[in-house]
């Protein structure tokens, strides 16, 4: 069976905190009496050690606290930043919006009178159809006049040519 290491181990801790002298300051060794402490009763001693001991954990609730707080202190900022990151995003959607809004009223009102000038070509178109129409019409009577005008102009000419020619000898 194997040997329990703890006795072993703790005689080597003991030795090695006996011959370290250079122990960093935030370790307390609760092995060696404090130097006060040599010539005092035992109770003294360990008294001491309690009231190093009550400080140390006093220390590390301190830190522990300062700790907290600085923790909290972070997320609250943090929680700031993503109240303030979400505001800016809502305010951006709402100009998103707002744009496009603004644009579909627009280009509605650009339809409606794309609507209207395209009324107004097809009435202008319809319009120069009824003249070209009409023009046609009055182009076609102006012919007949101009022929009705050569005719009644022949006819004159034949009438006045055989009167000449039956004057003479109405005449004679």
């Amino acid at each position: 069976m194997p040997q329990d290491p703890a006795p072993w181990l703790r005689g080597h801790m003991r030795e090695h905190l006996a011959r370290d002298t250079d122990a960093p300051a935030n370790v307390v060794n609760l092995e060696r009496p404090a130097p006060a402490a040599v010539g005092r009763p035992r109770g003294a001693a360990a008294l001491d050690l309690v009231y190093k001991a009550a400080e140390a954990i006093s220390d590390i609730e301190e830190r522990a606290n300062e700790t907290e707080a600085r923790a909290k202190s972070l997320v609250r900022g943090a929680i700031e930043k993503l109240h303030a990151a979400e505001a800016r995003i809502e305010a951006a959607e709402s100009a998103r919006r707002e744009v496009i809004d603004e644009t579909a009223a627009r280009l509605a009102e650009a339809v409606e009178a794309l609507k209207r000038a395209e009324a107004r070509v097809a009435a202008a178109e319809a319009e120069a159809l009824a003249a070209e129409t009409r023009a046609r019409g009055a182009e076609a009577r102006a012919l007949e006049a101009e022929a009705a005008l050569r005719n009644i102009e022949q006819a004159i000419r034949t009438k006045l040519l055989r009167e000449a020619a039956s004057a003479p000898s109405v005449a004679a």
